[in-house]
């Protein structure tokens, strides 16, 4: 069974010429927009000398700032960028930086780049909490005071502590000094927080077991309201609701499926859902976002303090307004940009000027803002302004059932001015293995199609959206179903008449390379090549190359559950490695890696070529410096995607015209 349909608008019935790879690769021009409190100023990503670097304009002045974040003075040979920032006052910043795509550091600094602090990580050696390194990276809340001061959670990561049990501190930013402002009772593994930034409600979790505990307020003595007990899942806390006086929490549906709940706070009953799907889930963890904005997240009025709306995806973002202004507003945005999906991005303090970002899957996306009070719009910039949308590819929709009766979903991009019929296919499993693709403008995959290259992506089981029954499927599951789940996606392309089924390659990255080199060895009749870009090789390995290190010490402790215990289970994490099945891999084979890839170390890559390379088939390789665990910046992107466009015409053998 098969349901194909598209949700963009239609794409040209002609082919179109192939276009530079360059304009692929290049970095967006505006990028991870943020409107300041005041609605005055948009701090954004610009790549500068090879590096994501923080910009602000002026919106009425039409000026426009560079922030410099210095350089990384305690690792040698490294580029500081800037991978994260918020608006904490008018006039301020906190920007979170990193290096070969990891943590670096937690900045303060103003707008125009004066007063400098530090705040944690490599930014500041002195800083120290408990004898140990203060690794504080999330920032909770923003209060906008005289103090400019704000909240982090301290996941213990550079100390002794677990890091499923964090502590709030309330840090200075003009100095960079800090207290803990709530000090874990030892089971809260999530901490609600209300419009004060006051923490109000702590998730309890042991095990498979939660629970909640919840205040009135910032002197009050914290009560338990359900005890810990297995509830089949446990809560996330979303928000407060003022309004109501109800507390909003994400939890699931009799279905197993994630929504928003709202908590009783003196009983701790939950009532009647806000929203709910029988297939997808409202609010899943691990859905990602369209540049800095989340797909999935409840939106709030800071003036009326009360739920606004939630955005939810299902195969594509969807709004659900309560509040009848922001569903005029929204009813505004569509009518003035009735080609893309219109997602809020933020708004300033007193809800005057919203900023909205425009896109699509052939849209890299434009920034709107909006005077709520003049009634106007204002092109603020687009994301990749050489992108023409009628040239680029629609995604369509696709569902096939796995062997085991189970329902996948995914996305087949078709080259434009063709029908998906015997076409020359890229199958891209995506990494994680617990996230998951999304429909939206896609680089990779548009270079692919502007080849003649139809591209299928599929959502096995593991992704987040489509329910707890189906993530939950996935445990303990990598080389096993979790790529029964992928071959099943490339036989469907064939039965159906999708692919040329002598003409199919497979590629990803991270897990996705991970999941290339395997199915290239347990299914050698179906690829003609495949391409791994820095992707696991040898389970054992990798999780020894993890030991000790902080920046892990959480992600460790999820793989061991979900992926298996390198001590117990060594023979079965051997099995499942390409590494020890090299002879199996017949295809050509392209792998791609950063030589500074501190997620999936080079030495994995170096390990499967000297596997390969002992059998007489060696495969092409690509090492590239400065490179961590990503495209990097436009440079490293275009060596790639010049690397995989050439491996392919040559394997693979050209794309439809």
């Amino acid at each position: 069974m098969i349901a194909i349909f598209t949700l963009a608008m239609a794409g040209q019935t002609q082919a179109v010429d192939r276009l530079p790879i360059e304009d692929f690769a290049r970095e967006p021009s505006t990028n991870w927009a943020k409107l300041s409190p005041d609605g005055k100023r948009l701090a954004f990503l610009r790549e500068y000398g090879n590096r994501a670097t923080l910009h602000v304009a002026e919106i009425d002045d039409n000026k426009l700032s560079r922030l410099d974040v210095g350089e990384a003075e305690l690792v040698n040979d490294a580029r500081k960028e800037v991978s994260d920032f918020n608006w904490i006052s008018d006039r301020r910043l906190v920007v979170t930086t990193t290096v070969w795509d990891m943590f670096y550091g937690v900045m303060a600094t103003n707008w125009n780049g004066g007063q400098t602090v530090p705040i944690s990580g490599l930014e500041d050696n002195q800083i120290t909490l408990n004898s140990g390194k203060l690794y504080a990276r999330e920032v909770i809340h923003t209060f906008n005071d005289a103090d400019q001061t704000i909240l982090m959670l301290d996941r213990h990561e550079g100390g002794p502590g677990n890091p499923n049990r964090p502590d709030i501190l309330r840090v200075d930013t003009l100095n960079g000094h800090f207290h803990v402002e709530v000090k874990n009772p030892g089971e809260v593994a999530r901490w609600g927080l209300d419009f004060d930034g006051v923490a109000r409600l702590g998730i309890l979790s042991h095990g498979e077991q939660s629970g909640v505990i919840y205040r009135g307020n910032a002197e009050a003595p914290w009560r338990t309201i359900l005890p810990l007990h297995n509830r089949g899942g446990g809560m996330r806390p979303l928000g407060f609701d003022r309004a109501s006086g109800k507390v909003l929490v994400a939890a699931l549906t009799p279905e197993k499926r994630w929504t928003v709940f709202p908590l009783d706070p003196a009983t701790g009953a939950l009532g009647e859902p806000l929203l709910s799907d029988p297939e997808y889930d409202i609010v899943p963890e691990g859905l990602g976002n369209v540049a800095g904005v989340g797909l999935v997240s409840l939106i709030f009025s800071r003036t009326k303090q009360s739920l606004a709306g939630i955005r939810y995806f299902q195969e594509a973002p969807h709004m659900k307004w309560f509040d009848k202004e922001y569903a005029g507003y929204q009813m505004a945005i569509d009518r003035a940009m009735p080609d893309t999906v219109n997602m809020l991005a933020g708004s300033s303090r007193d809800e005057k000027r919203l900023l909205w970002l425009s896109f699509s899957d052939q849209n890299p996306g434009t920034y709107m803002l909006m005077d709520v009070a003049t009634h106007k719009l204002k092109l603020l910039g687009g994301r990749m302004n050489w992108i023409k949308p009628e040239q680029m590819a629609p995604m369509l929709l696709v569902k096939y059932h796995a062997r085991d009766g189970l329902v996948i979903h995914g996305y087949l991009t078709v080259p434009v001015g063709h029908q998906p019929k015997g076409l020359p296919l890229v199958v891209m499993p995506h990494g994680g293995p617990w996230v998951r693709d999304v429909w939206g403008f896609n680089p990779l995959v548009q270079l692919l199609a502007n080849r003649g290259y139809a591209v299928l992506q599929m959502n096995y089981r593991g992704s987040p959206g489509y329910g707890e029954e189906l993530f939950r499927k996935a445990r303990r599951q990598i080389g096993r179903e979790i790529q029964d789940d992928i071959e099943d996606a490339t036989r469907w392309a064939i039965a159906a008449g999708v692919a040329d089924p002598q003409h199919i390659a497979i590629m990803g990255g991270s897990y996705g390379g991970y999941s290339t080199l395997f199915g290239l060895g347990h299914n050698p009749e179906l690829y003609r090549c495949g391409i791994s870009l820095a992707g696991v090789t040898d389970w054992p390995a990798i999780f020894d190359s993890r030991r000790g290190d902080p920046d892990y010490k959480q992600a460790n402790m999820h793989w061991r559950r979900e992926i298996g215990d390198p001590d117990r289970d060594k023979e079965m994490l051997e099995s499942i490695s390409p590494v020890n099945f090299p002879e199996k891999i017949v295809a050509p084979v392209l792998i791609i890696q950063g030589k500074d890839d501190r997620t999936v170390p080079q030495d994995q890559a170096k390990r499967m070529i000297a596997a390969l390379d002992k059998t007489g088939r060696k495969p092409e390789s690509l090492f590239i410096s400065g490179l961590g665990h990503s495209f990097g910046n436009e440079k490293q992107r275009t060596e790639i995607f010049k690397a995989v466009d050439k491996f392919l015409e040559t394997n693979l053998g050209p794309g439809v015209k």
